[in-house]
């Protein structure tokens, strides 16, 4: 029984897959998104703020990408075994990966937040809209702030403990 719940941790290998799936449609799809707004744009076929709404949705897109790649590298790397990547893709737990995550969502909230603007909402709807943003982006940096002082504070209390890799096992 040992053997299999120590050898479980492979299960990870369908989520990584499936993140770095993702991430390879997510960039295609932005490259996709990237050419058709362009020729959209060389045509004259929009205004300048739709052409702006649809340049930044394609940067949507690819942050989106980058963030599930980093995900599925780190999870590799937590998981599994050791990679060649640098060392800003890599997170030592799952608390840093979460933390990881959240200042990509951050942008993409930002992205699409002048995407409403820019598509020229009521002005009521992009305060809710903001205002909801800013709400989410308090309490992930709330988060973040409590995950790190809860790190630093274990690092105190056992200060020569070293943490487990995948490699190491």
């Amino acid at each position: 029984m040992r053997w299999l719940i120590e050898k479980s941790r492979y299960i990870v290998y369908i989520g990584v897959l499936v993140l770095f799936v993702c991430s390879l449609t997510s960039y295609l799809l932005g490259v996709y998104k990237t050419v058709q707004t362009v020729t959209a744009i060389a045509l004259g076929e929009v205004k300048d703020d739709l052409a702006l709404v649809g340049l930044f949705d394609c940067l949507d897109t690819v942050l989106v990408a980058t963030a599930m790649l980093v995900i599925s590298v780190s999870l590799y790397e937590l998981f599994i075994g050791e990679l060649k990547v640098p060392d800003w893709m890599l997170v030592r737990n799952l608390d840093e990966l979460k933390s990881k995550f959240t200042f990509v969502i951050v942008p993409v909230m930002a992205v699409k937040f002048l995407q409403k603007i820019l598509q020229g909402e009521s002005a009521l709807d992009a305060l809710y809209y903001g205002v909801a943003i800013a709400l989410v982006t308090a309490a992930l940096a709330a988060f973040n702030f409590v995950a790190e002082k809860e790190r630093m504070d274990e690092l105190e209390i056992h200060p020569e403990e070293d943490e487990t890799r995948a490699q190491d096992l």
